[in-house]
Parts: structure tokens; sequence; C-alpha cells
């Protein structure tokens, strides 16, 4: 992956923890799609065949700018890719916190950028 995050006609350049696990499997898929959801502070599209197991390194609070892979503890085979923008709705607002664990992936700098993102947008990771 080229580590791009392409919407309409736009793009925002993402930084890759090429180091993590994580990582090592996500990029034997050649793109990633999914429909972005912008939910305050999060923008977050499903992949349900992204199942990749946890490392051990899950966590709850994350960074502005951080890429996160997360997995529903209560649903079988529903993923994301998740953007933190700002502090959401599950946190105490001083960080943003996912709903449930997941493992940070990356890192993005077009914060305001991001937070534009409509919801039903098209997204890719090239």
């Amino acid at each position: 992956m080229k580590g791009l995050l392409q919407y309409h006609d736009n793009q925002i350049e993402i930084e890759w923890d090429t180091s993590s696990y994580m990582y090592n499997q996500l990029i034997k898929h050649n793109s990633l799609t999914g429909v972005a959801n912008n939910i305050g502070g999060e923008v977050f599209f499903y992949q349900y065949d992204l199942d990749i197991e946890f490392d051990g390194n899950q966590k709850e609070i994350f960074e502005v700018g951080d890429v996160v892979y997360w997995r529903s503890p209560k649903e079988s085979g529903k993923f994301g890719i998740l953007f933190m923008y700002g502090n959401t709705n599950y946190g105490d607002g001083t960080k943003p916190r996912t709903s449930s664990p997941g493992i940070k992936i990356g890192t993005f700098k077009s914060i305001e950028d991001m937070s534009t993102i409509s919801s039903n947008s098209s997204l890719q990771l090239i």
C-alpha cells in the first residue's frame, strides 16, 4: 500500500508503522475500500474480511492523527480502519478514544482535511 487515503478527488497521506505486525498483515491487501462514517473526532470505515488477530498491543486511548485497526468485540467478522482527528464521544474529552480496543497502525497529519470527510463518502486506502 502506498499510504494514501483517497476520497472524492482528494488524498490524505498516511505514514504506516511498517515495523508492526498489523501493518505486515494489512499490506497483503492491495487496497481497501469502504463507506465513511464521521462520528465527530473519528472517521472510520468497516471491513468485513480484514480478520487480523490482535497482537497484545491493543488499547482504547489514542492521539489525534492516529490510524487504528479495530475489531468488534461483539460481532464476528466486523473490522474497521479508524482515523482519529479529535476527541470522540467515547472519551473523557482529553484524547480520542475508541468504543473498544484497537491497535495503532499509522499516522496522518491532515487533521483539518480528515474532519471534513462526510459520512457516506467513498474511501479507499491505496
